[in-house]
C-alpha cells in the first residue's frame, strides 16, 4: 500500500466514498472466486487499499476538527463507521485472496454460484447487442433500475463502479446484480455470452438430503445473504437512529455465529474423505471466516446506536448522498405492493428494490423470509440505487393518488345508491328477523289456542253431528219399520185381497202405525242421540292429536301473518335508521373501489341485523304477543269447528245407523206392530 499523507478532504466525502466502496466489495469478492477471475480479485485488493487510505484521511480530518470533549464524543460514530467499513473491506479482500493466494476453488463454490439469493451476472457485449453504444446510465434507466452494473472490463482493465456516462462497446465484460427479472432481461440484451447466477426456485425442504457438501452450500448462502443484509440494516439503523433495527442486526449476528460453527464443522467432516483437496477445503474455511467477519463489522456499526451515542449530522449526509441508499416507507392501503410476496433475494419488483426489514403495526422489525406478504400499514426498510428508489417512491405516490381518486369516485357513486341499498337491506333484514323472532311466540300461542278451541268445539260438534245424524237415520228407519209392519199386517189379514175395503183397511193400519211410531220414536230417538253423541265425542278424543295439529297449523299461519306484519313494520323503521348511519360511515372510511352497492351493503346489513333482533324482541313483548294471541284464537276457533265437525259427522253417521237399528227395532217396531194389529182387527170387525 502506498504512503498516506494528509490531504484536505471533508469527513463527509471520505466516509461517503468508503461506504460506496463497501457496498459493492462483497459482491465483487464473491464474483472473483465464483468466476475464478484473478483480475477481479486484484481489483478488490486495490479497493481495500483505497478504503484504508480514505479511512486514514477521515481520521485526520476528524482530528483537525475536534476542539473539545463534546466534539470528540460526537465524532465517535464517524470513527466507528470508518473502521467498521474498512473491516468489511478487509473481509471482502480475504474472500478474494482465496484465489490470489493459490487456494483451489472447491466445487462447493461452483454449486454456490447457482444458488445465491442476490442475482449476479457476468456478460460479454456482442457486436449485435442493442446495448452497444448506450451509456450505463441510459441502460439502467431504461431497465427501470432493476439492475446495477458495478464492474466493467474495457481495454483489458477492470473498472469498478464505472462512471455512469461510459458507453458500452463490443467485447466489453460487465458485472451486474439485480432482481431476477432484471438479470434475465439483461442477459438477453447482452447478445453475447452471459453467465447468470439466479436464485433457486422455491422448493420444499427434503429431510432426506444429508450430503455434507449440500449443507455447506446452504450455510455459505445463509452467511453471505445475512451478512449483506446486516451491513445494509446497520447503515439504516444509523441513518434513522432506530434501536429496533440495531437490535435486529445484533440478533442476526448471533445467528451468523451459529451458522459459521456449523459450516466449519461440516468442512472438517469433509476432511475424512481422503479424496478431498485440502487446499480447496482451506479456502472454504477462509471464506466462511471472512463472511462472518463482515457480520461482526456490521454489528459494530449497529452498536453505536444501541450505545445511544449522539448521531453526527455528517452521517445523514453521507447516507443520503450515497449512490445506493436506504429508505423507510409506510405501506399505504392503496399501495401497489400490498399483498405482494417477497421473492428470493428479497427483491421487491422491477426497480431492483430490496427489502431489508419489515415492521408490522405494533410489532418489531424482522428480516423478511420467502413467502412473506407485505401488508397495508407495514413499515418497510429498503435499499437500492438512489434513482431507482426515487422512481419507486414516485410510482408509489402516483399509485396512491390514482387509488385515492378511484376511491373518491367510488364514494360518490356509493352515496348515490345508499338510499336504495338501505331500503333493500332493511326490507330483507326486517322480514327475516320478524319471522325468526316471531316463531317462538307463534308456536306458543297457537298451541294453547288450538287446545282450547278444540276442547270447546268438540262437544258442540258431537252434539250437532249426533242430532243431524239421528234425525236422518230415525226418520229413514221409522218409515221403513212402518212400511214393513203395515205390509206384514195386511198379508196376515183375512178377507178380500183387493178392493175398496182393503184400501180402507190399509189406510187405517197405516195411520195407526204412524201414530204409534210418532208416540214411541221420540223417547227412542233421545236414547239414540245420546249414544251417538257419546260415540262422536269418543272418536274426537281418539283423534284429538291429529285434530289439534291441524288446528295448530292453521292458528300458526294466521298468527304468523299478523305478528310478522306488526313486527316487520316496527323493526324496519329502526333498521333503516341504523343501516343508513352505518352505510354513511362505511362510505367515509372505505378504501375500496368495489361496486358502489358492495361498499355499503355489508356495513348496512351488519348494522341492520344488530338493531333488528333487539327491536323485534321489544315489539313482540310490547304488542306482538297480544296480536298473535288474538289471531291464533280466531283462526283456531274456525279450524277447530271445521275439523271437529268433520270427525264428528263421520263418527255420528256410523254410530247412528248402528244404534238406531238396535233401539228402533226393539222399541218402535214393537209399538207399531201392536198398533197395526189392533187397527187391523178393528177394521175386520167393522167389515163384518
Amino acid at each position: 500500500m502506498p504512503k498516506v499523507t494528509y490531504e484536505p478532504i471533508s469527513a463527509k466525502d471520505a466516509l461517503k466514498q468508503i461506504k460506496d466502496l463497501c457496498s459493492i466489495m462483497v459482491d465483487l469478492a464473491f464474483s472473483s472466486i465464483i468466476y475464478e477471475d484473478k483480475g477481479l480479485a486484484e481489483e478488490v485488493k486495490e479497493l481495500r487499499d483505497l478504503a484504508v487510505k480514505l479511512n486514514y484521511l477521515l481520521t485526520m480530518s476528524l482530528q483537525v476538527a475536534v476542539r473539545d470533549g463534546r466534539d470528540a464524543q460526537a465524532t465517535i460514530p464517524l470513527v466507528v463507521l470508518g473502521h467498521a467499513s474498512v473491516d468489511i473491506a478487509n473481509s471482502a479482500t480475504d474472500i478474494s485472496n482465496v484465489l490470489l493466494k493459490g487456494f483451489n476453488v472447491h466445487q462447493i463454490i461452483k454449486d454456490l454460484s447457482q444458488r445465491v439469493a442476490r442475482d449476479l451476472m457476468r456478460g460479454k457485449i456482442s457486436e449485435e447487442s442493442i446495448l452497444k453504444g448506450y451509456a450505463i446510465k441510459d441502460i439502467t434507466e431504461k431497465m427501470n433500475y432493476s439492475v446495477t452494473i458495478y464492474g466493467l472490463r474495457q481495454d483489458e482493465k477492470w473498472i469498478i463502479k464505472p462512471d455512469q456516462s461510459i458507453k458500452l462497446e463490443a467485447d466489453d465484460l460487465i458485472l451486474a446484480s439485480g432482481s431476477s427479472s432484471g438479470i434475465s432481461l439483461l442477459k438477453l440484451l447482452v447478445g453475447g455470452t452471459a453467465e447468470e447466477i439466479s436464485p433457486p426456485e422455491e422448493e420444499d425442504e427434503d429431510p432426506s438430503v444429508e450430503s455434507l457438501a449440500d449443507n455447506i452450500v446452504d450455510y455459505l448462502i445463509a452467511l453471505k445473504d445475512t451478512s449483506e443484509v446486516m451491513v445494509d440494516l446497520a447503515y439504516g439503523a444509523v441513518l434513522y437512529n432506530k434501536k429496533e433495527l440495531a437490535q435486529l442486526v445484533t440478533n442476526m449476528e448471533k445467528r451468523v455465529d451459529t451458522i459459521r460453527n456449523k459450516a466449519e464443522i461440516a468442512v472438517l467432516r469433509l476432511t475424512r474423505n481422503t479424496s478431498e483437496d485440502i487446499s480447496a477445503l482451506q479456502g472454504l474455511v477462509r471464506i466462511i471466516e471472512a463472511t462472518e467477519d463482515i457480520s461482526d463489522s456490521a454489528n459494530q456499526i449497529a452498536k453505536t446506536v444501541l450505545a445511544e451515542l449522539p448521531s453526527h449530522p455528517i452521517i445523514e449526509l453521507v447516507v443520503e448522498e450515497s449512490t445506493e441508499n436506504i429508505f423507510e416507507m409506510i405501506v399505504e392501503e392503496s399501495s401497489s405492493i400490498v399483498d405482494k410476496t417477497v421473492p428470493a433475494g428479497n427483491y421487491l419488483d422491477e426497480f431492483g428494490i430490496r427489502v431489508l426489514a419489515i415492521k408490522r403495526i405494533a410489532g418489531h422489525y424482522f428480516k423478511p423470509r420467502r413467502r412473506t406478504k407485505i401488508r397495508a400499514g407495514d413499515t418497510i426498510i429498503f435499499t437500492g440505487l438512489r434513482d431507482a428508489c426515487n422512481a419507486f417512491q414516485q410510482r408509489e405516490e402516483e399509485a396512491v393518488e390514482e387509488k385515492e381518486a378511484e376511491i373518491e369516485a367510488a364514494k360518490k357513486a356509493a352515496e348515490l345508491v345508499v338510499d336504495e341499498v338501505v331500503e333493500k337491506v332493511s326490507e330483507e333484514v326486517s322480514e327475516i328477523t320478524a319471522k325468526e323472532v316471531s316463531k317462538k311466540t307463534v308456536k306458543e300461542v297457537a298451541s294453547k289456542a288450538a287446545e282450547k278451541a278444540t276442547e270447546k268445539a268438540s262437544k258442540k260438534a258431537a252434539s250437532e253431528a249426533a242430532e243431524e245424524a239421528v234425525d236422518t237415520v230415525t226418520k229413514k228407519m221409522t218409515d221403513k219399520i212402518v212400511s214393513e209392519v203395515v205390509k206384514e199386517t195386511m198379508k196376515t189379514k183375512k178377507g178380500d185381497k183387493s178392493g175398496p175395503k182393503k184400501k180402507a183397511t190399509k189406510k187405517v193400519v197405516q195411520d195407526a202405525a204412524e201414530n204409534a211410531a210418532k208416540k214411541t220414536v221420540e223417547d227412542a230417538r233421545k236414547k239414540v242421540e245420546q249414544a251417538v253423541k257419546e260415540a262422536a265425542e269418543d272418536t274426537i278424543e281418539e283423534k284429538s292429536e291429529t285434530v289439534i295439529k291441524k288446528v295448530t297449523k292453521a292458528a300458526e299461519k294466521k298468527a304468523a301473518e299478523e305478528i310478522e306484519s306488526v313486527v316487520k313494520d316496527a323493526v324496519k323503521i329502526e333498521t333503516e335508521r341504523a343501516a343508513k348511519k352505518a352505510a354513511t360511515e362505511a362510505i367515509k372510511e372505505t378504501s375500496s373501489i368495489d361496486e358502489p352497492e358492495k361498499i355499503v351493503i355489508d356495513a348496512a346489513t351488519e348494522a341492520a341485523k344488530e338493531v333488528a333482533e333487539k327491536s323485534a324482541e321489544r315489539v313482540v313483548e310490547r304488542a306482538g304477543k297480544r296480536v298473535a294471541t288474538k289471531a291464533a284464537e280466531e283462526a283456531a276457533e274456525k279450524a277447530a269447528e271445521k275439523e271437529t265437525k268433520k270427525v264428528a259427522k263421520k263418527a255420528a253417521k256410523e254410530a247412528a245407523e248402528e244404534v238406531a237399528e238396535e233401539v228402533l227395532e226393539k222399541e218402535v217396531k214393537e209399538a207399531v206392530q201392536k198398533a197395526a194389529e189392533e187397527a187391523a182387527k178393528k177394521a175386520t170387525k167393522e167389515e163384518k
